[in-house]
């Protein structure tokens, strides 16, 4: 049951970072050139969070890579490309047309297809 709880912990935390690094990325002053923009994200406590998410996210799916069937775990992470889109949504407040649904729907359809199989 613990290598499942990791393996939802790290697709959650690397949607988690996706979503903190945009917050964050939208404070950053990017005319100032590049060191500017580099002591911008040294500086932003949202970008830094990010990255620490995705530090730990990347710990677990190390575990993950061990515990499961590198095959199992791919697939069961394409999941994140469904947060994101409704994080893009709710979040954001971005338009998602009608053909990037679907696109989400062959997703998961893939997804449980592969896990059935």
């Amino acid at each position: 049951m613990i290598k499942y709880i990791m393996l939802l912990s790290s697709v959650s935390l690397t949607v988690l970072a996706s979503t903190l690094l945009k917050i964050g990325g939208r404070t950053i002053n990017f005319d100032g050139g590049l060191w500017n923009i580099a002591l911008g994200y040294l500086l932003s406590p949202i970008i830094l969070l990010g990255f620490a998410s995705y530090a730990v996210a990347a710990i677990l799916w190390v575990y993950c890579l061990s515990a499961f069937e590198l095959s199992y775990v791919t697939f069961v992470s394409s999941f994140q490309y469904i947060l994101l889109v409704l994080v893009s949504l709710f979040v954001f407040h971005e338009q998602i047309s009608m053909l990037r649904w679907l696109g989400c729907g062959f997703i998961m359809i893939g997804v449980v297809f592969w896990l059935k199989g």
